[in-house]
């Protein structure tokens, strides 16, 4: 869709109300195990619908856990409240919104037998969403945006919502820790409504969000991420195992992309049945959404991304430890084999131990 600049700021706004179809309920889905993007995109949805309706009530809401600190710290500095699906009542009765996320998509809790009113996303469509995106009466994907927040904000600027401090200290944390302080995929909307912010913002609030303190086991997951993590060619990567925080395989991909050598970071690990995957490309023109769907989507799990950022799931439940274990070794293997041109995997070499320990053998099955 073209940006609010060329759009009438009146017919926004009726477009919004149009879709609710009357309803005096909308909850705000973000996807499961939500970011700063996804928050900040959803606080900012929730402002431009309470302006253009107060008597709508509006609810913000989540599927997974919430698992980094800053995420957290973040959560109880937020305009509106988010709370996790399980505690919304009369899900017949309301509308829904998705913000940096897609019906089916296979990373949200919105039911497979609703359709949204309101889809709002910066992530490519997929087979599995378009059938929904049809029959949905408000649909603004923007791909070549580098955040979610940064396509909410311009409703807010078109319709003239006002924006509070600690509104805008939650859009400029959402775009910036997206961007990476607008150096991974930035697009110029994203450092115009970012510039357009940053005199809003509550400076003091915003560095306790991003430093926030880290509790013991966040330590405890750097270490065994590079007591495991392994080196081929320009990769590095590191397998988990089962992991108690799903947030932890992102934030490990960018902390092991920190290395000076490496262009490529791939970390796995295992949450609740499902096999997670994230990987981090040095390049901007490493399509690394495109590899990771080829990876997962031939294996019947979902994924998407960008060219620097990707991230997917596979349902393993039922299977055993050892499937698991030999589903994540081939994983590795051929996302190796497609970044590196390689056609036989051989060795692959610990990156500091002196040899890599089978994280999947411990514990019983």
């Amino acid at each position: 869709m073209e940006s609010c600049e060329g759009q009438r700021f009146e017919d926004l706004g009726q477009r919004l109300l149009t879709a609710l179809e009357g309803n005096s309920r909308l909850v705000i889905l973000t996807h499961n195990n939500p970011d700063p993007d996804a928050f900040a995109s959803a606080c900012a949805l929730a402002t431009v619908i309470c302006f253009l309706n107060p008597e709508c009530r509006v609810q913000i809401a989540y599927g997974g856990i919430v698992g980094r600190s800053e995420n957290r710290t973040l959560m109880r500095h937020l305009p509106f409240k988010a709370v996790p699906f399980s505690r919304i009542r009369g899900r017949d009765k309301i509308a829904y919104a998705l913000v940096d996320t897609q019906p089916r998509a296979g990373n949200n809790v919105l039911p497979l037998d609703k359709i949204p009113a309101i889809v709002i996303d910066h992530h490519p469509p997929k087979p599995s969403t378009r059938e929904a995106l049809h029959q949905t009466p408000f649909v603004d994907i923007r791909t070549g945006y580098g955040s979610c927040t940064t396509i909410v904000t311009e409703y807010l600027q078109c319709l003239k919502v006002p924006i509070t401090t600690s509104l805008a200290t939650a859009l400029v944390y959402g775009i910036s820790s997206e961007t990476q302080h607008l150096g991974r995929e930035a697009s110029l909307q994203d450092r115009r409504i970012y510039n357009d912010l940053v005199p809003l913002v509550n400076m003091r609030r915003l560095s306790q969000i991003e430093f926030s303190r880290r509790p013991r086991e966040h330590f405890l997951y750097i270490r065994k991420a590079i007591d495991n993590a392994f080196v081929y060619r320009q990769v590095i990567g590191s397998r988990l195992g089962p992991v108690e925080n799903p947030d932890v395989v992102a934030e490990v991909a960018d902390f092991l992309l920190l290395h000076e050598r490496m262009s490529w970071s791939i970390v796995t690990a295992l949450y609740e049945d499902k096999l997670i995957i994230s990987l981090r490309a040095g390049s901007h023109r490493a399509h690394a959404g495109k590899v990771v769907r080829e990876l997962i989507e031939k294996l019947g799990g979902t994924a998407g991304g960008h060219n620097q950022v990707a991230g997917g799931q596979l349902d393993c439940q039922g299977r055993s430890r050892a499937e698991i274990a030999e589903i994540d070794r081939g994983l590795i293997v051929d996302f190796l084999q497609q970044v590196t041109g390689v056609e036989n995997v051989k060795t692959i070499k610990p990156f500091i131990s002196s040899e890599l320990k089978d994280l999947w053998a411990e514990g019983d099955e």
